[in-house]
């Protein structure tokens, strides 16, 4: 395996706070990064949909609440519009997620994973899209703040990814529905572009992971820069589950 490199990209937006408006920060082996394996997630997801009732049933069981979306096809197909609609953005080498500029948009994968690609259904749920595209735009300025200052001082993809999704999923959350989701997608694209596997939901894995994301979306804060730095329980034992987690199974170049 040859060493890993550390490369810094970044442009500068000349405005009167001279802002960084792209920062990216790869962890590579070589010139091709990794991409989600979509057939691979795709038979994940079948496999969940298919026990999607002892799943829920357990969650139940162990008190961490029955889920509000079953897992049904509907659910799966629109989740995994959101892989391909990174996906794109990868076999363009456009990494520019959490930039004001390029790269995929966050608020466009909470769409995907609502409503898919259907035309119609958005048209029908256009006040409700319309009220999360508000509350993104008033919670998403501390995250790329953080995400900015995070991948400037080399701060490994792994923690950064976690946290970031201990962000989006903790109050006062990123986007109205779908925090989970969306946050799932967005954090292991963080992990892709730095050449690290992503995190897939699975039949073993979905106890562990709801557990402590139904933990971390009931702890109680107003600011999202305190969900960013005020977290230090959750975060850390999020970061381990993060990185015991992503899999190479899930992750292709």
């Amino acid at each position: 395996m040859p060493a890993r490199k550390i490369i810094l990209l970044f442009d500068w937006q000349t405005t009167s706070t001279r802002e960084i408006s792209r920062l990216i920060f790869l962890q590579c082996t070589d010139d091709m990064t990794y991409r989600p394996n979509i057939k691979e997630i795709e038979k994940s997801y079948v496999n969940i949909r298919n026990h999607w009732k002892e799943i829920d049933d357990q969650l139940d069981k162990e008190k961490i609440g029955r889920k509000d979306t079953p897992f049904d096809q509907g659910l799966m197909d629109n989740l995994l519009c959101g892989w391909e609609y990174i996906d794109f953005f990868i076999r363009k080498k456009d990494y520019a997620l959490l930039s004001k500029k390029g790269g995929p948009d966050m608020l466009e994968i909470n769409h995907r994973v609502h409503y898919g690609l259907d035309t119609a259904l958005r048209s029908e749920y256009r006040k409700a899209i319309s009220a999360t595209t508000e509350k993104f735009t008033r919670q998403v300025k501390p995250l790329r703040s953080y995400y900015s200052k995070k991948t400037r001082n080399e701060t490994s993809a792994t923690k950064i990814a976690a946290e970031i999704f201990v962000s989006i999923v903790g109050q006062p959350q990123v986007f109205i529905e779908g925090n989970h989701r969306s946050g799932s997608i967005i954090s292991s694209w963080i992990n892709l572009i730095n050449n690290q596997p992503p995190f897939v939901l699975t039949v073993d894995n979905a106890i562990s992971f709801f557990k402590p994301a139904q933990e971390i979306k009931q702890f109680d804060k107003t600011s999202r820069w305190r969900s960013l730095t005020q977290l230090p329980k959750y975060k850390k034992s999020f970061r381990e589950f993060w990185k015991n987690h992503c899999s190479e199974q899930f992750a292709v170049k």
